[in-house]
């Protein structure tokens, strides 16, 4: 029977009585806040600390190097604005020790998820270039929508650009250059839309449209140049998410998914610079600075407690951050002694269609993971799903250059060549869970109509299919590795 003694646990201490007046710890003056857990500092104080909390945090991974394009994701919310706050003090003349990388800021309009009208999109869309114009620095914005792309093109159309980054403009001026911002109602909006109609749970809409976010700023990170794209999650949300990844059947990619670096997609990583402060400390950050931030809806806004498993671990976080101070911090830092599981005796090193994760499917007959996957085919519901009509691409049926003059292949050598007389054939349901972590199977399995996930999905799971029926073919003359 599994011990725990009393050392190996971090003890939650009781939140304490904070009334009265109190000293900076710091310099002597009045306290105005109390950071941490029970040490109160003046406003000065607080925001040297705050400072350099966020400094230390890129300073001490070394990944952000000088003359790097970053890709700054605000939303309008408190924390990436207290981000982008940072950065513009970090940058400016007067700072002692300047931030070497170059920011390109981003907001992504997510509107369509809530059904918002034109208006209000546009309204959001303002306020929150209002303040990229204030910083000086060249944006872009971006609609959610425009991430499911049925042509599956990699090119995506910023909705409004600015690289004037010298002008300091009047709020009438920047009212009036933002009048051209248009949301487009085509076919990429009703496709979005279709989708989350079709998806059963919260719980597996919010993981889609996180997706879908993280896949958007992966492709204008791309087409900017940036090597980095930084994100304003702090320990609070965070803590969260790793109880939620956990809950979901990601528990494999906890490391990636809270560690300050996440370098699955290859070339381009995503970084959390804010990983080390809470939601409390932002909010007096910007109580005491005058940083401006907007409210704008999710999913999860007006939802109840129960409503996802989201929502849940971030009621249950808050709730005993409450009483408890150290909650946040002791769930953070034993998120952050996981690692990512080696899998030496894989042969092949394929990702997750979905998360660009590696695969975490492959086990023994004797597996837990194989013990859920029968109880889960003996107990569903017998029918074929909406798409089980869809078949792979046959093989042997030609290559789509074939009736075009050019006799060069349309593949590239790695099973990515198609025939022309599947073109528009989609993977099934069974083929698209073969090409999907476990978490991802779980949020696909609530999508009842699987041909309406976002063409670079589709795509990935044809490209992989293809793969592997290749592999089969010539396994005869592969050499095993000794």
């Amino acid at each position: 029977m599994c011990q725990v003694t009393d050392g190996d646990v971090e003890q939650l201490t009781k939140k304490p009585d904070l009334r009265g007046g109190r000293d900076c710890m710091k310099c002597g003056e009045k306290a105005v806040v109390v950071a941490r857990i029970n040490d109160p500092l003046c406003r000065e104080c607080f925001v040297t600390y705050f400072t350099h909390r966020f400094r230390a945090t890129i300073g001490k991974s070394r990944l952000i190097r000088d003359g790097d394009k970053v890709l700054v994701a605000v939303s309008g919310g408190q924390n990436s604005c207290a981000m982008l706050n940072l950065i513009k003090k970090g940058l400016s003349v007067a700072a002692q020790k300047k931030l070497r990388f170059v920011p390109t800021l981003v907001y992504i309009d997510e509107g369509v998820v809530t059904g918002q009208s034109r208006t209000e999109r546009t309204t959001n869309q303002k306020t929150v270039c209002k303040y990229f114009d204030e910083s000086g620095f060249p944006w872009h914005t971006s609609a959610l929508e425009e991430v499911v792309n049925g042509s599956g093109t990699s090119t995506i159309s910023p909705v409004r650009s600015c690289y004037d980054d010298g002008c300091k403009q009047s709020h009438d001026a920047v009212a009036d250059r933002l009048d051209g911002l248009r949301i487009e109602e085509d076919e990429k909006v009703k496709r979005l839309e279709e989708l989350l109609a079709h998806t059963k749970s919260l719980t597996a809409k919010q993981d889609l449209v996180q997706k879908l976010r993280h896949k958007l700023l992966l492709h204008l990170a791309k087409q900017y140049g940036c090597c980095k794209v930084m994100l304003g999650n702090t320990s609070t949300s965070l803590s969260a998410s790793i109880l939620a990844n956990i809950a979901q059947g990601r528990g494999a990619a906890v490391p990636l998914d809270m560690g300050f670096s996440d370098d699955r997609h290859g070339d381009i990583s995503f970084v959390r610079p804010m990983r080390e402060l809470t939601n409390r400390e932002v909010a007096l950050y910007n109580r005491l600075c005058d940083v401006e931030s907007t409210f704008i809806p999710n999913l999860s806004t007006m939802a109840g407690e129960y409503s996802s498993i989201s929502t849940l671990t971030e009621s249950f976080i808050n709730g005993l951050q409450a009483d408890f101070p150290s909650t946040v911090s002791t769930v953070f830092r034993t998120g952050e002694k996981l690692t990512v599981a080696s899998d030496s005796g894989s042969t092949t090193q394929e990702k997750c269609a979905m998360c660009a994760a590696q695969l975490d499917t492959v086990a023994t007959t004797s597996s837990a993971l194989s013990a859920t996957l029968m109880s889960m085919k003996l107990t569903e519901v017998t029918g074929n799903p909406p798409n089980s009509s869809g078949s792979a691409t046959p093989a042997g049926s030609g290559c789509a250059s074939s009736s075009n003059t050019s006799t060069e292949c349309c593949g590239q050598g790695d099973g990515s060549c198609r025939s022309s007389s599947s073109k528009k054939d989609l993977p099934t349901r069974e083929q698209i869970d073969s090409c999907l972590c476990y978490g991802c199977r779980l949020t696909v399995k609530d999508v009842l109509d699987v041909t309406l996930l976002p063409s670079y999905i589709l795509d990935e799971v044809g490209k992989q299919t293809r793969r592997a029926q290749m592999r089969d073919e010539i396994q005869d003359f592969l050499l095993e590795d000794s």
